[in-house]
């Protein structure tokens, strides 16, 4: 059997070139696609600490995470600043993956949104606001009702409050169940002294009792 080796001929009539001519447009762009898709993925932003979005204002607050991407990252900012002008991150322009971390240079009560920025090596941009609660207050801790049992023991009810959320409450050593919320209302039976401990979703403590 021959083969042969002769290029195809070119297609004959007005109508069959303009034809051909298309698909030889759609080619190309086809094949510039594939050869762009080396970058194929805009950075991704992970923040991995704080875990929760309520903080204390006297808390030794870091932001930490982690950005990710397949070119490589030639910028990560916060609030505008280049974190990898700074000496202590030079080395990872370029990386595909850099582990950051921060402070902030005040942290007053209120809600702070650090906006983090990273670009690659494309152009290719990600922005992620990081929301904080910064709370400095404490839960508040009301008896509303005591109920005497008889043998030493007690029915106590009580109301928590809290300018976020409540996020703990201990009655006697017993971690009570419940969905965390800015107000929360318990009753529970204890025997000896009372000593209720709580606590906001932020950390700040209150206790009341011996």
């Amino acid at each position: 059997m021959k083969v042969s080796t002769r290029s195809a001929p070119a297609p004959r009539g007005p109508r069959n070139r303009r034809r051909w001519g298309l698909w030889a447009a759609a080619l190309a762009a086809l094949l510039a696609g594939c050869v762009s898709r080396g970058d194929s993925l805009a950075p991704v932003i992970t923040v991995t600490e704080p875990r929760s979005a309520a903080v204390r204002s006297g808390d030794d607050v870091r932001v930490v995470g982690y950005v990710l991407d397949d070119a490589g990252i030639v910028s990560l900012q916060v609030d505008g600043t280049d974190l990898l002008a700074d000496p202590a991150f030079a080395s990872e322009r370029g990386k595909r993956l850099i582990n950051f971390g921060f402070r902030p240079r005040q942290l007053a009560e209120g809600t702070w949104r650090p906006r983090i920025t990273a670009t690659d090596v494309n152009g290719r941009t990600t922005t992620l606001e990081v929301p904080l609660e910064v709370d400095g207050t404490p839960p508040t801790i009301e008896i509303t009702a005591v109920e005497s049992l008889g043998g030493g023991r007690s029915r106590v009810s009580g109301v928590v409050r809290d300018d976020d959320a409540v996020g703990s409450i201990s009655v006697n050593g017993v971690a009570l169940s419940f969905t965390p919320a800015p107000e929360v209302t318990f009753t529970q039976d204890v025997e000896g002294p009372l000593v209720i401990e709580v606590a906001d979703q932020a950390g700040n403590r209150a206790t009341l009792g011996p």
